[in-house]
């Protein structure tokens, strides 16, 4: 599997840009619509000291994936599991449902700079399923053998997100919110952004809507109910002109079955 080298100069651009649009484990969908109950039964709000900071994608009924930087303490270091949980099985971020403690904490071990942006949480108790709570489809392991992304997901493959946080007049929402993109080719995204990896799906949208600061970590699905993705970072301003990014999971089916047994 190739493993995408980023320059040094490439790679201060990028931490610059991320800067700027603060990417930090707090956020929000701009220009979303509300989550019906039950509607995105696979996601889950990942939660740092009690405070909801990212979402997360139950895969099992252990294990949730989420965006490793959300998790991350130094690099490839995660937090103490003991201060996550997850809040499941609702819609509202603060009451509902029901919180699951974490039990230890993977990060991918070639983490830095937003790249490989993945973590699996395994959790401190079996979930039992529901119409509440339920698991996301992995793609299947052809999509990581052809390792293209083009060939996975066409230019304008529309996909969908949810998430929780701000509404797009700056606005706390309680409520999880909605939001549907289109991918962008890898030699589009390279155009528009820079960032053309075979490990990340671009993902297109209207100016002023977007993920935001936190909504990292939430399910990209397809029109099938499979995980394409996991929201990452965006470029620039929150809703900015430039696609968002997020992590392309069939690029790593191969650690994610062998850290999930």
């Amino acid at each position: 599997m190739a493993d995408p080298r980023i320059t040094l100069g490439l790679g201060l651009l990028i931490f610059g840009l991320i800067l700027s649009a603060e990417a930090s484990p707090q956020g929000r969908i701009l220009g979303g619509e509300d989550v019906a109950q039950g509607e995105y039964p696979w996601s889950a709000s990942v939660r740092y000291n009690k405070a909801h900071v990212c979402s997360g994608a139950i895969i099992s009924t252990n294990h949730i994936l989420t965006a490793a930087h959300c998790v991350s303490s130094v690099g490839i270091t995660p937090v103490d599991a003991s201060t996550l949980a997850v809040r499941l099985g609702t819609i509202n971020q603060y009451a509902g449902g029901s919180i699951v403690n974490v039990k230890s904490v993977i990060i991918h071990p070639s983490y830095g700079n937003f790249l490989h942006d993945i973590a699996i949480l395994e959790l401190d108790e079996t979930l039992v399923f529901s119409d509440r709570i339920q698991d996301i489809a992995l793609p299947p392991t052809t999509d990581e053998e052809t390792e293209d992304v083009d060939a996975e997901l066409p230019n304008g493959t529309p996909v969908y997100v949810a998430g929780w946080g701000e509404l797009s007049d700056g606005t706390a929402s309680y409520k999880q919110q909605k939001a549907n993109y289109n991918t962008l080719s890898r030699s589009l995204c390279e155009w528009e952004a820079g960032y053309g990896y075979e490990s990340v799906v671009c993902l297109s949208r209207a100016e002023g809507e977007g993920i935001c600061r936190g909504d990292a970590g939430a399910a990209v699905i397809d029109d099938d109910k499979v995980l394409r993705g996991l929201t990452s970072f965006n470029f620039g301003p929150c809703g900015s002109k430039y696609p968002d990014v997020a992590t392309r999971v069939s690029y790593y089916l191969t650690w994610i079955e062998a850290n999930t047994q």
